[in-house]
Parts: C-alpha cells; sequence; structure tokens
C-alpha cells in the first residue's frame, strides 16, 4: 500500500513537472520577444520623435544664423535625449557638441532597427531645410539604458515564471496527497480492525466512485467476518451495564433498608422516652403550682421542665423521621408563598457575611402538601446551609422551579410533572462517603453540643410524607445543593406515598 501511495503522489508531481518542462521555456521565450519587441519600438519612436523636434528648432531662421545657438540645441540634445553625439553639418561646415564622449564615431549610414552594427548607439540623419540652405542634422542615442531594461524586465519575468513553477509543483503535490489520502484513510482503519477494534466502518471521503465501491465492498467483507464477534462484545457489555445497574439498586436499597431500620429504631427509642417524660413533665408543674413565689426550690423546678420540653422536642423530631407525624393535613399549596414566608423568617437570622438569594419564576407552582412541615424542611435546610458557610463569605440560594420535560430529569427521579424545590450554598460541601448518611438520625459533622443531627432527618421525612425526592449535588470545597422534586398537585396522590426515596450524591 504504501509503495502505491508514492507512486500515485511521484506519478501526478511528475506529469506536472514534466508538462511545465516544455511550457515554460516557450512561455519565457514569448514574453521575452513581445518585451524585446515593445522596448526597442518605443526606443525608435522616441528617438524619431526627438530627433524631429530639434530638427525643427534648427529650421528657425534665428537658430540657423546663429553657430552658439546651434551649438546650444546639440548641447540641449544630448542632455535631454539620452543622446551621446549630435552633430550639424551644412555647406559651411560642421557643428558637434562637446559634451558626448569623443570616442563616438558617426556610422556610415543610419540605423533603421534596434541594435543595428552592434556599436550600442542608435545612430539617425536628419534633413535641415532653411530657405536655399540645405543642412542635416545627424544624432546617437545610447541604445544601452534600454538594453538594461530589457534585461531587467526578462530577469523578472524569469523571477514569476520560477514562482509559478515553485506553486505549481506544491499544488502538484497537495493534489497528490489528496488523491493518495482516500487510501491511506482505508488502510488506517483496515489496521484497527485488525487490532481488535471491529466495530470500526470502513469508509473513504472520497468523490472518486472507484474508491467508494473499495470501501463499501471491504465494509460488507468485514461485517460478514466480525459480525459474530460484534455482536458478542455487545451483548457482554449489556451484561456488565445490566451487572452494574442491579449493584446500584442494592445498594439503593441496602441504603433505605438502613433508614427504616434506624427510623424503626428510633421510634421506639421516642416512644419510650416520651413516656418517660410525661411524669417528669406532669410532676415538675404540679410541684410549681404548689411551690410558693419565694421557694428556693422553684428555679431549680424551672430548669427541669424546660429541659423536659427541649427532650419533647428532640423526641417530636425523631417521630418525624420515622414517619410519625399524626394528623398532618394534605392541601393545595403554592410553594412559592411557602418559600416567600422562610425568606422572611431566615433573613433576620443570617449574618452579613452570608448572601441570600432567591430565583422564583412569577407562575404558581401548585404541589399538595403541608405548608407548615414544607416551611419546617426549608427552614432546616437554610440552617444546614448557614452553618455550612460558617463565617466565611458565601451564598445561600433558594430557587423553585418547574419540571415539565421528562428526558431532562435527573435519572433518579421518576418520569412526570414535578415542582423543584433547591438551596445551594457555597459552603466547605462534603465528601461521597459523609453525603451517604447526612439523612440518618443523629449523625452531624459538627463539634459536641453543637448540633443533634436530627434536622436533615427530619427534611427526609417529611419529603417521603409527601410522595417527594430528594438529591443532593455536593463537593468538597466548592459548596452543596439540596434538590426536593415535588410532584404538581394536579398529579399529587397524598394517601400514596411513594415506595423509595433517592439520595443522589456528587
Amino acid at each position: 500500500m504504501a509503495r502505491v501511495t508514492a507512486t500515485l503522489a511521484s506519478a501526478v508531481t511528475i506529469a506536472v513537472v514534466a508538462m511545465h518542462a516544455v511550457l515554460l521555456p516557450v512561455l519565457y521565450f514569448s514574453l521575452g520577444y513581445v518585451v524585446r519587441t515593445s522596448h526597442e519600438r518605443l526606443f525608435i519612436d522616441h528617438a524619431r520623435t526627438f530627433s524631429r523636434v530639434v530638427a525643427d528648432q534648427l529650421e528657425l531662421d534665428a537658430v540657423a544664423g546663429s553657430p552658439g545657438r546651434i551649438s546650444d540645441l546639440l548641447d540641449m540634445a544630448i542632455l535631454n535625449g539620452e543622446g551621446v553625439y549630435a552633430e550639424y553639418v551644412d555647406e559651411r561646415g560642421s557643428i558637434r557638441s562637446q559634451l558626448g564622449p569623443a570616442d563616438v564615431h558617426l556610422a556610415r549610414k543610419q540605423d533603421f532597427n534596434f541594435g543595428d552594427n552592434n556599436d550600442h548607439i542608435y545612430f539617425i540623419k536628419v534633413p535641415i531645410t532653411t530657405g536655399e540652405r540645405v543642412a542635416e542634422l545627424r544624432l546617437g542615442f545610447d541604445e544601452r539604458p534600454t538594453e538594461e531594461r530589457i534585461a531587467l524586465a526578462l530577469h523578472r519575468t524569469l523571477l514569476v515564471l520560477a514562482s509559478y513553477l515553485a506553486l505549481s509543483l506544491f499544488i502538484a503535490i497537495v493534489l497528490g496527497m489528496s488523491v493518495v489520502r482516500p487510501l491511506r484513510q482505508l488502510q488506517r482503519m483496515s489496521r484497527k480492525i485488525a487490532s481488535g477494534d471491529y466495530a470500526q466502518r470502513l469508509h473513504v471521503d472520497s468523490r472518486i466512485r472507484e474508491l467508494q465501491e473499495l470501501a463499501v465492498d471491504t465494509d460488507d467483507m468485514r461485517r460478514a467476518l466480525v459480525g459474530v464477534n460484534e455482536r458478542l462484545r455487545l451483548e457482554i457489555h449489556d451484561k456488565q451495564a445490566a451487572e452494574a445497574q442491579r449493584q446500584e439498586l442494592e445498594n439503593r436499597l441496602r441504603h433505605r433498608q438502613r433508614l427504616e431500620t434506624v427510623g424503626t429504631l428510633a421510634g421506639g427509642i421516642a416512644h419510650e422516652f416520651n413516656n418517660a417524660l410525661l411524669p417528669i413533665t406532669l410532676f415538675t408543674e404540679s410541684a410549681l403550682q404548689d411551690m410558693t413565689g419565694c421557694d428556693s426550690s422553684r428555679a431549680d423546678l424551672q430548669r427541669v421542665l424546660r429541659s423536659a420540653r427541649r427532650a419533647r422536642e428532640v423526641v417530636r423530631k425523631i417521630l418525624m423521621f420515622s414517619h410519625k407525624f399524626g394528623e398532618a393535613k394534605l392541601e393545595r399549596i403554592d410553594l412559592r408563598a411557602v418559600v416567600g414566608e422562610a425568606l422572611s423568617l431566615f433573613a433576620p437570622l443570617a449574618s452579613s457575611n452570608v448572601e441570600v438569594d432567591k430565583q422564583i419564576p412569577e407562575p404558581p407552582l401548585p404541589v399538595m402538601a403541608d405548608a407548615s412541615l414544607v416551611l419546617q424542611l426549608l427552614m432546616n435546610l437554610c440552617v444546614n446551609a448557614y452553618q455550612a458557610i460558617g463565617s466565611n463569605q458565601g451564598r445561600l440560594t433558594i430557587g423553585v422551579r418547574n419540571w415539565r420535560s421528562p428526558g431532562e430529569l435527573p435519572a433518579r427521579v421518576p418520569p412526570g410533572d414535578y415542582v423543584e424545590l433547591w438551596v445551594q450554598d457555597t459552603g466547605h460541601g462534603m465528601d461521597a462517603s459523609t453525603a451517604e448518611r447526612i439523612f440518618e438520625p443523629f449523625f452531624t459533622t459538627r463539634a459536641v453540643g453543637q448540633g443533634t443531627g436530627l434536622g436533615l432527618s427530619v427534611v427526609h421525612g417529611i419529603a417521603e410524607a409527601f410522595n417527594a425526592t430528594i438529591l443532593v449535588d455536593t463537593a468538597l470545597s466548592v459548596g452543596s445543593t439540596f434538590r426536593v422534586f415535588f410532584p404538581m398537585a394536579v398529579a399529587a396522590v397524598a394517601s400514596a406515598p411513594r415506595a423509595e426515596t433517592s439520595e443522589d450524591t456528587v
């Protein structure tokens, strides 16, 4: 193949060189003839016209009768007309200009053509008639400047033709390479197939019909030879993809079961703990009612009561995570109004280092939910984002938007129409292992005593009660985005929560 390619490229180049080897000399001599003829004709016309003008001046009576004026006119002819010889002859004698070279002698006859006598001087004789006196003007013009101009023009013509030849050779080489490029392309693809890339299709980018037919016939042969191997490869690939999908589903199922187990355990513990808190709260309140205002133990009992109420609030959050919401009333609400209320509550709590931004569209965004629980979900997400930013400068963004294009939904969100509520922060972010556990109760990355680890657990429980899907996009040193997909009110079913909720970590 390489030898054929070299032969084709060489053939095109040799053909171009051979054609120009014949045409360029003919073109050069033709152009040279035209250049030389035109310059010689211009020189002769100039010499004859100039000689006639000088003769007309000498025919004037005022000039013919004055040898001084004749000498001045002859000097002018040499200075202004590229002359080397000027002489005036009549019956009284001759007057010759002294400005011309002394070694120039008049030829025996005047020149009729450029280059006659090979003396580089064009001699011309012009008769002069003044009254009854007959005289003759003899002028010689230097042919060498014209010869130099002719030589320069021929040299430039040669340079132009040489440039044209170089350009033609370059075009010939490029043309040769373009002719053999389809064959090289076919060669490369054949080698890829031979190395095991059986999916490679044989085709060439060429308008030559024979090359196109060769590529088609070769590709048909490839399909016949490697078709079985290609089918086996695709089957193996499909099997690997199915195995990867099965592994992902198992991981999600295990995560789901772990959350359910933790939720069940937390719910049981919360009930027992609530039973233990009830008599503590009742007896403490009864003791406070029986005490007088100055009793020293009253402050201690009030602290006990406050601690019991805080413990009861923790129990309430645990019950929320374990889906013990009581009488949660679902109704059609506009998610934009809940976001507006949450911003009015959260904005005064945010410090000056956090910029709070909102992205809320104009059209209503209806969902079936409990407005107070959605408000609690959003406040928990905002507080979590605010804590992630900490004392650094950052931005907290809350947004709502519609999703009506199933093809654009995230992979883990079932098809349908959704209203997305998202909270984004520019905080420290999380790694993959941390993001997998953020919805577990009592899991927190904060220091001891700074958090209970129930905020996101409550968010998870509320979202599941509304048949919503939570996705988390996060990366270290970049920030986190919590995305909650609520089914639109027209498609929401409040009494039938979905069997699976997905958490997506990035």
